[in-house]
This record gives C-alpha cells, structure tokens and sequence, in this order.
C-alpha cells in the first residue's frame, strides 16, 4: 500500500468532494469511518450520524496544487486545499483555496475517512 499512497492522496480528497457533490448518503456513509468527526473552522462539529444528515450543496470545486499524505500503520493522514462554492446547512462558506486535513483508516480493505478538519473562514 505505500507505493500506492502518493497518488492516491488527490484521488481520496476528489472522491470526498464528489460524493458531496452527488448529495450520495449511501456513498458517503460507506465512505465514512464509524467513528468519524469533523471540526469546522466556524467553531462547529458534527460525529458520523450528524455529518450524514447535513445539508451540504456544492456547485463547483477546484482541488488546490499541493496534497501530501503521511501512512502510518494503518493510517493515513492527507493534508490538501480546495476551493468550493457551497452551502453547509444553509450558510455559505468563503470561496477560496482553504487548508482540509484528512486522517483515514484502512478497514475493509479500503480507506475510510475517520477524521476531516476543514479551516475554510465563515463568510461574514
């Protein structure tokens, strides 16, 4: 798995963003890890059953230039950028290349997203 990391690392971050995209709640639970948190930047957080009820819109995306990953184990930790036009429960984010830090754990043969901090600035 480790000479698979390196491109994989965008293809975890673009597949994260497409689910989201698709508003696909089977996709992304399988996608999710059971014990799964995610940390906004605007002070919000939400665990597994709550990140899968949000209501999440994304027109558009750009994934930013740089995305390194780090394995350890059975962990992998993905630092990357993107810049979305989206909504999170009906609030607007900023539309500029904002910092993600992303830990997956291989489970089941595929990894699964088991923590996501997203350091993108409210808007206001």
């Amino acid at each position: 798995r480790l000479l698979e990391i390196r491109g994989l690392n965008p293809v975890l971050a673009e597949q994260f963003i497409d689910i989201l995209k698709r508003k696909d709640r089977d996709a992304l639970a399988a996608f999710l890890a059971g014990a799964f948190q995610i940390q906004r930047a605007d002070g919000t957080s939400a665990d597994r059953a709550e990140y899968l009820t949000a209501d999440i819109n994304i027109s558009s995306s750009e994934l930013g230039p740089e995305v390194e990953g780090i394995q350890e184990g059975n962990t992998l930790t993905v630092r990357w950028s993107v810049k979305l036009v989206e909504t999170v429960n009906g609030k607007p984010t900023s539309e500029v290349f904002a910092p993600r830090l992303s830990t997956f754990i291989w489970e089941g043969g595929t990894w699964a997203l088991l923590a996501h901090a997203n350091f993108n600035p409210p808007v206001g």
